[in-house]
């Protein structure tokens, strides 16, 4: 078993001992990717004045541009993930650009709303890909261990929530000097751009290490967390062997970049390729059960909805007198930033800290636009709900991964769908809610919500190990 012959048919290929340079062109990658869908979508609500007399429709109508791309980001992932874990994330990673790619240009030609409104819908089914794929690559097969993990979740995270606060920044920008056309034009030339990224810069990620007669057997977590603790140390066994001269055997790179590259079989894949998609696309159902997953999916859900109603409303209250905001002065608002042995909930505690400035920021940003006062402080209770674009994920993600290393992509479809399919509801609530309580109200009832549904965490914390006992009885 200890044998150099073994350690390098272990390390070829593998992600755990890839150079920083390469994980790192994985992640800025992935980051860009999820960046850029966010923008495409967020982005064209500075736009709304212009498509309103463009197409001649009401701004509660043009929050359907908004909702159903939400909508689409989310339910993409039940079919790109399963697609993925049989035929490899790179191959799904650059298809999902592609169809990106395709309604982007769509969309820069649209004539009218329905036209508009099918090109978005497209475009972020093929972006939503990447908000499932780019957790479970950054998480799964070791491409970053424990000290590096949180940070690396964090960063992808953090493009996220730059997506949805610079898109409309650029957008805003770019519509008053040049059109809404010319956003379009710019995320497909910043899409295409990605695209050639990832196929030079992009390797597959999967690798599941099978090894007979006493060595490895099973898929593994990302390295610092295992259903079985015999699992790290056969790993540690067979990643850091001895030859017979007693020299340490721990090659960084064993593996040739170009032949990983375009290499996609022998990777620990479904043997039965694609003929496999049926079964795994109905294997995140399983995690329905799982309080913890759900609950990932409701907060992040949560928070995405109120910005995504901010973002909608935004145009036609700012529009109107005192503001008189144009799609280049709206950007000034949505622009504005402000033990021992680990285990998953040990992570859950930091809820703590989106728990007391998420939902006072809906509230601030209500009572300011209700009082007409300045714009500015109405942008700070904004920055304060798009925090927890970083603060629920990253947590939250990070936990779910951690929880159920080795079902992480089944995990991530289920969160992904729920959290959009919660802020496509909110969105699309918007103008009959906003109609019915009046601002303060409705974003009042709103910050409770958000309260009630971070306040779960802390139950969730306690009961955290006799639930993942339970759960992984049937996972």
């Amino acid at each position: 078993m200890h044998s150099k012959s073994l350690t390098r048919q272990c390390t070829v290929g593998d992600p755990k001992f890839w150079p920083s340079l390469i994980k790192y062109a994985v992640l800025l990658n992935l980051s860009l990717f999820v960046f850029l869908g966010n923008m495409y979508s967020s982005g064209i609500a500075t736009g709304f004045p212009e498509l309103a007399m463009d197409f001649r429709v009401s701004f509660g109508k043009l929050t359907d541009l908004i909702a159903w791309s939400v909508l689409a980001l989310g339910v993409s992932s039940i079919f790109w993930m399963p697609i993925a874990l049989c035929i490899g994330k790179r191959p799904v990673t650059i298809a999902s650009l592609i169809v990106f790619l395709a309604g982007s240009l769509w969309s820069q030609y649209a004539t009218s709303f329905d036209s508009l409104l099918g090109s978005r819908v497209l475009a972020s089914l093929g972006a939503g890909a990447v908000e499932t794929l780019g957790p479970s690559m950054v998480a799964g097969e070791y491409l970053f261990l424990e000290r590096k993990y949180a940070t690396a979740m964090a960063f992808l995270q953090m493009f996220l929530a730059g997506g949805s606060q610079i898109g409309p920044l650029i957008a805003g920008y770019l519509i008053e000097a040049r059109g809404w056309h010319w956003f379009f034009k710019l995320t497909s030339i910043l899409i295409g751009i990605n695209l050639f990224s990832v196929i030079f810069f992009l390797l597959e990620t999967t690798y599941r290490r099978n090894v007979a007669d006493g060595q490895i057997g099973s898929e593994q977590s990302p390295g610092f967390v295992s259903d079985k603790a015999e699992d790290v140390e056969i790993i540690e066994t067979v990643t850091r062997t001895n030859d017979p001269s007693g020299a340490e055997l721990n090659t960084p790179y064993a593996g040739s970049y170009w032949t990983d590259l375009i290499q996609f079989h022998d990777r620990g894949l479904e043997q039965q390729g694609i003929r496999a998609v049926f079964r795994r696309a109905i294997e995140p159902l399983q995690f329905f059960a799982v309080p913890q997953v759900v609950y990932a999916g409701a907060s992040f859900g949560t928070v995405i909805g109120g910005i995504v109603v901010i973002s909608s409303l935004s145009p036609a209250l700012l529009s109107p007198p005192p503001y008189l905001f144009t799609s280049a002065l709206s950007v000034h608002l949505e622009g504005t930033r402000g033990s021992g042995e680990h285990q998953p909930e040990h992570r859950m505690p930091a809820l703590v800290l989106p728990f007391l400035i998420c939902p006072p920021g809906l509230i601030l940003y209500a009572y300011t636009i209700a009082a007409k006062r300045s714009y500015a402080i109405a942008g700070v209770g904004f920055a304060m709900q798009s925090a927890g674009l970083v603060l629920v994920p990253s947590v939250l993600l990070a936990y779910a991964v951690d929880t159920y290393p080795r079902r992480s992509g089944e995990a991530l479809v289920l969160i992904n769908a729920i959290k959009n399919s919660v802020a496509f509801a909110l969105t699309k609530s918007t103008g009959k809610w906003f109609y019915n309580e009046g601002l303060k109200k409705m974003f009042v009832e709103m910050a409770a919500v958000q309260w009630a549904i971070l306040f779960l965490a802390l139950p969730l914390y306690f009961a955290s190990p006799w639930l993942r006992k339970k759960t992984l009885r049937f996972l």
